[in-house]
């Protein structure tokens, strides 16, 4: 699985750019020209992510954000523990 930016605030988890792009139209009802238009790419596996503190092993250091314990993990580390074997978003965030 590999780890494609379609934006300034999705990460789509799929085995392919042709099938994050796909699977990311389907999801916001948009057309191809719209996603091709912020579309980023590919990026590491080693880029890093927020996880829930609860869904790390306890020896891991949370911080506290918005009344909340997170901890700091890698895309690959994300995929291998929730072993994401289909096209979703991994990864948001809210401006």
């Amino acid at each position: 699985m590999k780890v494609f930016k379609m934006n300034d605030s999705d990460w789509v988890c799929a085995s392919s750019e042709e099938s994050a792009k796909e699977y990311y139209k389907k999801l916001i009802g948009c057309d191809s020209e719209d996603i091709e238009e912020f579309f980023e790419g590919e990026v590491s596996l080693a880029n890093k992510m927020y996880v829930l503190a609860s869904d790390v092993p306890e020896k891991e250091k949370p911080f506290p954000w918005h009344g909340e314990l997170w901890v700091e993990k890698s895309f690959g580390w994300v995929i291998d523990r929730q072993k994401i074997t289909e096209p979703c978003v991994i990864c948001s965030t809210e401006y």
